[in-house]
């Protein structure tokens, strides 16, 4: 089979079989801190038939199953695109910029294509991708996905090295204010870097184990972090405070207080990242320990680029 083909007898039925390689163990995918989306390269689709599982494949280029992309939402809102087996989700990036954050699920550069071009006939300028490592950049640029922004990416044990514990009224939060966490976000962080509700609600879901974590001070939220962990690394997925609260410790004490929760969720290791030129941010972070990794995030785009805020 060569690049663009979708191997299936069926599409969209539930018993097909998908061969794929996926970087488990490798350090690259420990540090992700966006390992929940699992792009994944594909490279066959079977299904099996009988007793002896004997294995037919009928090939079928992705401009034959155009026609059956299936779209369920309606833009611009979150939308599920499908073709057969392959599979991705769109949403605004945030609340400013209506263009789309894809996450491709399932699927190869043809269909990361079609999504796109159905995407760019909803009217949207650009698309981008989610951060993302080098090695799961390929799919993006063959389907025609260019650089857009760097995120340097941070680490640290979390067993043998000393950190401050929080005694500063940080709390875990099991109901989360999310209009005023969104809020604390929308100050601390503008333009295209903000995040929208959904974008807040899906860095508290990425991980099967994660915490918000909250400042408050008089009777609103004044700073909030959310982490994650999958398997022994805990993620720093964001971090914020509000401006007017500058100053007070406030960063200190809600990053010394996920590092405590990862501490006692038994992590190993803490990973975040930060754009390059906050060096704030970095400054606060190498105070509590954190050295840059050898690798960076790679957010892409396709179409128009959009001016940083």
């Amino acid at each position: 089979m060569h690049e663009g083909e979708l191997a299936a007898l069926d599409l969209g039925r539930p018993d097909l079989h998908h061969i794929e390689t996926r970087l488990s163990n490798s350090q690259e995918y420990r540090l992700d801190p966006l390992t929940a989306l699992r792009v994944t390269r594909s490279s066959v689709v079977t299904q099996s038939r009988g007793m002896a599982r004997n294995y037919n494949l009928h090939v079928l280029t992705l401009a034959q199953v155009d026609s059956l992309l299936r779209v369920e939402g309606s833009w611009p809102g979150t939308i599920s695109l499908s073709a057969g087996w392959y599979r991705a989700r769109a949403r605004p990036w945030n609340e400013a910029i209506a263009d789309p954050m894809l996450r491709l699920e399932r699927g190869g550069a043809d269909f990361l294509r079609l999504v796109t071009a159905h995407l760019h006939g909803q009217g949207v300028e650009t698309v981008y991708s989610p951060a993302l490592y080098p090695s799961a950049t390929d799919v993006w640029r063959r389907a025609g996905f260019d650089d857009f922004v760097s995120l340097e990416i941070m680490e640290r044990p979390l067993v043998g090295m000393p950190f401050p514990i929080n005694d500063t009224g940080v709390l875990i939060e099991r109901r989360p204010d999310w209009e005023q966490i969104l809020e604390v976000d929308r100050l601390a962080f503008e333009g295209f870097w903000g995040m929208s509700r959904l974008g807040l609600r899906e860095a508290q879901k990425t991980n099967r184990t994660s915490a918000v974590l909250v400042a408050t001070g008089k009777g609103k939220v004044s700073g909030y972090a959310i982490v994650g962990m999958q398997w022994s690394t805990v993620y720093l997925h964001r971090i914020a405070v509000r401006p007017e609260e500058g100053g007070r410790g406030l960063g200190s004490a809600l990053l010394a207080s996920a590092l405590d929760w990862g501490v006692r969720s038994s992590g190993n290791s803490m990973v975040l990242n930060v754009r390059p030129e906050n060096t704030k941010a970095k400054r606060l972070y190498e105070r509590m320990g954190f050295v840059s990794a050898t690798t960076a995030l790679e957010v892409l785009r396709h179409g128009q680029p959009r001016l940083l805020n």
